[in-house]
């Protein structure tokens, strides 16, 4: 839900921003962080456009283009040293519906990271399945190592706990459920 009142105090614009930025995974094309901020909070369009440059001139924030016309926005590392400062300076009223747009826009690029699969090398010719599953928060949910013998088996392996994650890891918490 959108808070109402205005705001208008610069600073805490530029927290907003910075706190923004500072929870998304990657840099941000300048529509995606123009909609995140603005949908969820009621700040004034200049606000903002000032707010965002002030933030780029400081060095908190880097600006770049990535081809031809996007316009793309990260938090640098000097933004992110003042992250516990903006933090703490946003009422959780304000940072609640950032939080959750953004878990909401970037919800397909985590589902297709949520599930991965690697092959390791063992010993010479010798290879294992190394299988993660991971949560919306990517907190790590499964941690698998199998050994698998040949490269083609480990792949095979990989692949069928890419596709079938979903039922693997209930069988898995089934058997250790089973009195």
């Amino acid at each position: 839900m959108l808070y109402q009142k205005e705001i208008d105090d610069s600073v805490l614009i530029q927290f907003i921003i910075l706190y923004t930025l500072s929870k998304v995974d990657n840099a941000v094309p300048y529509n995606e962080l123009l909609n995140l901020v603005l949908d969820n909070c009621n700040i004034n369009y200049n606000d903002f456009q000032v707010a965002l440059d002030n933030l780029v001139q400081t060095k908190h924030v880097r600006a770049f283009i990535e081809g031809a016309h996007n316009q793309k926005y990260e938090i640098t590392q000097k933004g992110m040293n003042a992250g516990d400062f903006f933090t703490s300076n946003i009422p959780i009223y304000i940072r609640e519906p950032i939080d959750n747009s953004i878990k909401e826009l970037f919800k397909e690029t985590r589902r297709k990271n949520a599930v991965r699969g690697n092959i390791t090398p063992v010993r010479k010719n010798e290879y294992s399945a190394e299988c993660r599953l991971y949560d919306d928060d990517n907190t790590e949910l499964l941690s698998l190592s199998i050994y698998a013998g040949t490269r083609e088996e480990a792949e095979r392996m990989s692949r069928m706990f890419r596709e079938k994650s979903g039922e693997i890891y209930a069988k898995i918490l089934d058997a250790f459920n089973e009195e």
